[in-house]
């Protein structure tokens, strides 16, 4: 199964999500899947969408079915992904993620109290791609998570030179994202994602 989250609403931006990578993977898989959007720009607890509502939402989707478990996410949505992996193991869940596929995961919520710094040894192998091309301000606004991994976890991270909005598709795809889409497909490829 594919859980795709999403890091932010369409209205945001002012446009759809539908072309960003958390979409594209979600349309291309042939796994049994559920697209989750994204919060609006303020989204503390109180709001409606947030990273532990998201979380729940994936949670019961990963309870109702069988298979290997894989979660993409952009900024927040991957933030969720983290999320999803630690409410699994506290509760007790017999089976781990397989894969975890995060585009720069930012943990800027509040809604949890949770570490989202740390991706637990439920999930079996874990590949973040990190934004760089960030200035103090969105270095602030945008702080990356999920940085370590306990034992356990195989954990592959690469920088990449574009912005945080750019790692996800939004400025041009391929062109804007300094090769993240390629190096996530290409792992996602390797799990039997796409």
């Amino acid at each position: 199964m594919l859980i795709a989250m999403e890091g932010s609403s369409p209205s945001i931006r002012g446009e759809n999500n539908y072309k960003y990578y958390v979409w594209q993977a979600h349309n291309e898989t042939s796994q049994q899947r559920i697209y989750i959007p994204g919060p609006a720009a303020v989204s503390w607890g109180s709001s409606a969408i947030n990273i532990k509502s998201m979380a729940q939402q994936a949670t019961i989707f990963i309870r109702g079915h069988e298979g290997p478990i894989n979660l993409v996410g952009w900024s927040r949505g991957a933030a969720a992904c983290v999320q999803v992996a630690l409410d699994l193991k506290r509760s007790g869940f017999g089976r781990n993620i397989d894969a975890m596929f995060l585009f720069d995961p930012v943990d800027q919520d509040g809604s949890t109290n949770d570490y989202l710094n740390m991706i637990p040894n439920n999930v079996t192998n874990c590949y973040r791609g990190k934004a760089t091309k960030k200035n103090i301000i969105d270095r602030g606004l945008f702080p990356t998570c999920a940085n370590f991994y306990e034992p356990g976890v195989s954990y592959i991270t690469r920088d990449f030179n574009t912005s945080h909005g750019g790692i996800s598709g939004t400025e041009g795809g391929t062109k804007g994202d300094d090769g993240a889409g390629n190096w996530m497909w290409a792992h996602m490829r390797r799990h039997g994602v796409l």
